[in-house]
This record gives structure tokens, sequence and C-alpha cells, in this order.
């Protein structure tokens, strides 16, 4: 069996982000590259912003900018996230895995990883192309952020990587969160990594319940009940 290839974040970010355009148009973006006034540079939640210097002199202000998560949801996120171990010493080290952002999309309703059609971008240059040569230059600066620092998807999208790992590591927070069966380290769900490999978008209401340990007392006396049934002699 072949090992299913795990793309990068900054690898998915050039991809979506050149869907589409022709090979004069991205050569003619990297070229801009060296242009863009590093200092000038700005991730900010909801946007990423930069200056390019243009022909004669010229400065280019250039922009994308996507829809911040919403909060609500995000203690239900720390909640999970603290029976997800593997998913946490990953976010620890700074990786942002495909597990998480699938996580994120179960729970509020929408990827951490924004879809195409969510990214908006503009530019101070009068070219009659969409996009211009200068968002195509962002997109691919931003691309190389990802590769080199991946966790920068987080801001961008209105999240800090430190104060939520603080919260996920909270002690006592949760008395009522009962300890994972058969002292697994982690709850049993599993989120692939592989691209071929998506779920459905949301967890129902019911299934993050029981994702959290939170069961209804008849549910379990239903399940001994049906287990004892299991147990009892068969007869012949």
């Amino acid at each position: 069996m072949s090992d299913r290839k795990t793309v990068s974040l900054g690898e998915r970010w050039r991809r979506e982000a050149t869907r589409g355009i022709d090979d004069k148009r991205l050569a003619a973006a990297l070229e801009l590259l060296p242009s863009i006034r590093k200092s000038m540079v700005r991730i900010r939640p909801g946007s990423l912003r930069a200056e390019m210097e243009g022909a004669m002199g010229s400065i280019h202000e250039v922009s994308l900018q996507v829809r911040i998560l919403p909060q609500k949801d995000w203690p239900t996120v720390i909640r999970v996230l603290r029976r997800s171990k593997t998913i946490v010493e990953a976010l620890e080290q700074g990786r942002v895995p495909r597990a998480f952002d699938r996580l994120i999309a179960r729970i509020v309703g929408e990827p951490l990883f924004p879809e195409p059609r969510r990214v908006t971008f503009g530019c101070s240059c009068d070219l009659p192309e969409k996009p211009c040569r200068h968002v195509l230059a962002l997109n691919e600066l931003f691309a190389r952020r990802l590769d080199e620092k991946p966790w920068e998807i987080l801001v961008l999208r209105g999240t800090d990587l430190h104060a939520l790992l603080a919260k996920v590591r909270q002690v006592g927070v949760d008395p009522d969160l009962p300890p994972l069966a058969f002292a697994a380290p982690e709850e049993p769900v599993l989120y692939p990594e592989a691209e071929d490999a998506d779920l459905d978008t949301t967890l129902s209401r019911s299934q993050i319940r029981w994702l959290l340990g939170v069961v209804h007392e008849r549910a379990v006396e239903a399940t001994i009940k049906a287990i004892d049934k299991l147990m009892l002699p068969q007869s012949s």
C-alpha cells in the first residue's frame, strides 16, 4: 500500500490562489516578489496587507481579506482539544495538521483553511486582469510564509495560537469531563490527514456530546442492558 501524501498549508494556498492562472501571469507575479517592502507586510485577523514598489517608483497597496472564524464555538473546540493529544502536540510544535482543520470545520461549521470563494482581494493598481500580478505575488508570499510558519493561518482567521493552547492546558476547568475509556491517551475519533479523506462538514449536536463524554444516563443504561443481553447463554 502506498503512503498518502500530505500537502503543506503553503502548497494548498498556492494551488487555490493560482487555479486557472496561466504560466505567463504567474511568472510576472514572481518577478514582483523582490519589490515587496518586507517591513510593510502585515498579517492581521481577517487580512493580509503589503506594499509593492511599481514602475517609476509608484507604491501599490495590496490586500487579501477573509472572514474571521466565529468565536462562539471555540469553548467546544478547546474542550475537544483536551481529548486530542496528537493534535495538541502538533500545534505546540507550530504545525497545523489537516486533522485540526477538519476538527474546526466539523464544530465551527467551516474549515480553518478558507474556501477560495471566501478570500477576497484588492489592489490600488489599475491593471485590468483580476487578480492582478500584485495580488498573485502576495498570495505566493503568504504561501511561502505558511511553509515556514503554518500557524500564521490561525492569525489570519482571528485566533491566537498561544492563547488557545494556554486554555487547552488549563487544569481543573472541566471537572464534569469524564476520563477517556480504557485509559486511552486521546479520543479515538479519526480526522484523516490524507488529501482524499474528506469527512462530513459538521458534527451533529449528539456527536459533539458523545465526543465530550456528555452521555445521557438512559443511553448508558441501555448500553449496559444490551451488553448483559449479549452475555446471556444462547439457547440451543
